[in-house]
């Protein structure tokens, strides 16, 4: 399915305002198995939005529009919608007495500009708002489907959530699953994984999301057999980097390898962002400091059976102890990534891969592509 989404406002296209609609929609529909094509930002221009709403419905099967369905001048969207598609605007009476009776729930008397947000392209159908004044609408043109919805986030998000996807769900046989690599580049994973030929109907796509690297195996009108084909497939590249797979954050699968039993942590480089990580987890004890001694492993507490530090960054690297009861495994390990958070969840996420690689039975010293190893020892 082709999805293109289009935002429109003066305040979007100038940075005043951050287009977080877009971005989450996004992601919504990456969930589900869709992935965005295109996106459009266009501003309060009555031509421009015309004819961006026309090219995107020419070639998509789905078209989002976002904004400019409120009751001022500069809300231009559904007469670019009657103009783009020749369905002329008309009063909609039904929707005029809802925005009404909003207002006199709250003891005021609508304004007169309020009554253009029911006028509608004539043939589409209303898109219910259950909070606000500006309802939205579908738009059928050609093989195209448009949705039209206000741009206030509270309102946008709900009816997305309750009136649009389900409705774009409907019919829709699509299979999603979800591998969560680190350690090693994108462009690594790409080179290895770009060449290969998948399933028909299968698709890969990639999602960096620091420190991981999230790919998904998207599959439409596939059966089980299909998609089975393309995990193995990918498996067979990426398993030397696979941290985690499914709809949890590989911290959460991690961590429930404990069992329950209570978890210390002590992290300095890491800037707090290993216990960022693990701040769900039921029986957690953790602390911050800002600078460790000489011998930071000698600060991992001992009442604990597991603890988890990350020391200070230093020329020779950052210190990570993992301590399974009396035994305890240390690297010193060199990040160069330039951004400092990056960096920070780089190393809190490798100290939970120390964990998690030894609750599996592994060496807890993987091998990695983006992060250097200077020391390794056991005691």
């Amino acid at each position: 399915m082709h999805i293109e989404l289009v935002s429109t406002g003066d305040e979007i296209v100038t940075g005043l305002v951050v287009d977080t609609n877009a971005a989450w929609l996004s992601a919504l529909l990456l969930e589900q198995g869709w992935q965005v094509r295109r996106r459009h930002t266009v501003g309060d221009d009555l031509e421009a939005i015309t004819q961006v709403l026309a090219e995107a419905a020419a070639r998509s099967d789905v078209v989002l529009v976002c904004g400019g369905l409120g009751p001022t001048s500069d809300d231009l969207t559904a007469e670019a919608a009657a103009r783009a598609f020749s369905a002329p605007l008309e009063l909609r009476e039904a929707w005029l007495e809802v925005i009404r009776a909003r207002y006199a729930s709250r003891g005021r008397v609508m304004a007169e500009s309020n009554a253009k947000q029911a006028w509608l392209p004539r043939g589409s159908r209303l898109i219910d708002n259950p909070v606000g004044t500006a309802c939205g609408f579908r738009v059928d043109a050609g093989a195209c489907r448009l949705y039209f919805t206000p741009g206030v986030p509270f309102e946008f998000k709900q009816m997305v959530q309750q009136q649009i996807l389900p409705e774009l769900a409907a019919g829709q046989d699509t299979r999603l699953r979800r591998f969560y690599t680190f350690g090693v580049p994108e462009s690594t994973l790409s080179d290895a994984l770009d060449r290969l030929e998948w399933p028909q109907g299968v698709v890969l796509g990639y999602r960096s999301s620091m420190p991981l690297i999230e790919l998904k195996l998207i599959g439409h009108e596939v059966d089980d057999g299909a998609m089975g084909l393309a995990e193995a497939q990918l498996l067979a590249h990426i398993t030397p980097w696979l941290v985690g797979e499914g709809s949890e954050p590989p911290w959460a699968h991690i961590l429930r390898g404990l069992k329950g039993e209570p978890l210390y942590l002590l992290e300095c480089a890491s800037g707090g962002a290993l216990q960022r990580m693990c701040r769900d987890y039921p029986h957690l004890h953790a602390r911050f400091e800002a600078t460790l001694g000489a011998d930071p492993a000698a600060l991992v507490p001992q009442p604990g059976r597991w603890a988890l530090l990350v020391g200070e960054e230093s020329e020779q690297g950052v210190a990570l102890v993992l301590q399974d009861g009396e035994r305890r495994f240390e690297q010193l390990v060199l990040v160069r990534h330039p951004d400092r958070p990056s960096r920070e969840r780089i190393l809190a996420f490798c100290a939970l891969d120390m964990l998690r690689r030894h609750l599996a039975g592994h060496s807890p010293f993987g091998e990695y592509q983006t992060l250097t190893r200077t020391l390794s020892r056991a005691s």
